[in-house]
């Protein structure tokens, strides 16, 4: 089964703290991607439910193989929406959650953002590829 794993240490940092977000393919070959979620100042443990500037919660998720096109600010191309959406639990929601390139200013309100744009254009042709063997979705899970 194909999954993505996004993984981050979350810690006090005025500087924006990278992860890694993983491919993994049946076979069990991986492929790392640069990536990050939420703001400078805001990936701290807790943060995640700091809506607009958090990282995404730790949980398990689903993500499309096929994409749309956003013109928001910050995305302004292909995102992928996470789900479910929106997450709830008693510390707080986060909506309107997705998978894109880091445009504009680094960082992001919640996504899962990747750094790279080769690396970015790479993932995409790689989940286009998956997408054509007829996989709707895949797993992702989120960890810190």
């Amino acid at each position: 089964m194909h999954q993505l794993i996004f993984t981050m240490d979350l810690h006090q940092s005025s500087e924006l703290i990278y992860g890694n977000l993983q491919l993994i393919y049946p076979d069990d070959r991986a492929i790392d991607y640069v990536a990050t979620s939420g703001c400078a100042d805001w990936q701290r443990p807790g943060d995640e439910w700091v809506r607009g500037k958090g990282p995404i919660p730790a949980g398990e998720y689903q993500i499309p193989t096929e994409p749309y096109y956003l013109e928001t600010r910050g995305v302004e191309g292909d995102f992928f929406h996470i789900t479910p959406d929106p997450v709830v639990s008693d510390k707080g929601i986060r909506a309107e959650l997705g998978l894109h390139f880091d445009a504009n200013y680094p960082g992001s309100a919640g996504c899962v953002v990747l750094k790279n744009w080769d690396g970015w254009r790479r993932l995409c042709d790689r989940l286009a590829s998956i997408a054509d063997l007829g996989v709707k979705s895949l797993p992702l899970t989120v960890k810190y």
